[in-house]
């Protein structure tokens, strides 16, 4: 290949991004003048909601009480602290099966963004 073909190439390569460039940034001002907010949108806000249940029961699934439990203390939480607040509402559950089924709800809610995780010491706090 010769170097003027090279150069032609690379040119042509260049005008291309350009056209890709300017492509992306029509489209990102198309949405910024119509006021479409980034990051967390009231939808997103009114899914959560959704998904927390309002009352405690014991036929809810274990990830829907780990929400309630979250929503109604209102702060970041250990593992142990929504095991017990769940042991307190059901006392009958074994705390060790309890212990280990909200440690996996729990990092199955972090991994799908439904709950956030915190590092707290050589531990984890987990928060809506």
């Amino acid at each position: 290949m010769s170097d003027e073909l090279i150069i032609q190439q690379l040119k042509d390569k260049e005008a291309q991004l350009i056209n890709e460039l300017n492509k992306v940034r029509l489209a990102l001002k198309a949405f910024i003048d119509e006021n479409i907010t980034f990051g967390t949108t009231s939808f997103q806000k009114d899914f959560m909601n959704d998904l927390i249940p309002k009352t405690y029961s014991a036929n809810l699934t274990y990830s829907s009480k780990i929400l309630f439990i979250m929503n109604s203390t209102n702060k970041p939480m250990l593992v142990d602290e929504i095991a017990s607040e769940i042991h307190a509402f059901e006392p009958g559950l074994n705390i060790n099966t309890l212990h280990k089924n909200v440690s996996y709800n729990l990092s199955m809610l972090a991994k799908y963004s439904k709950i956030k995780k915190h590092p707290f010491n050589r531990k984890i706090k987990y928060s809506l």
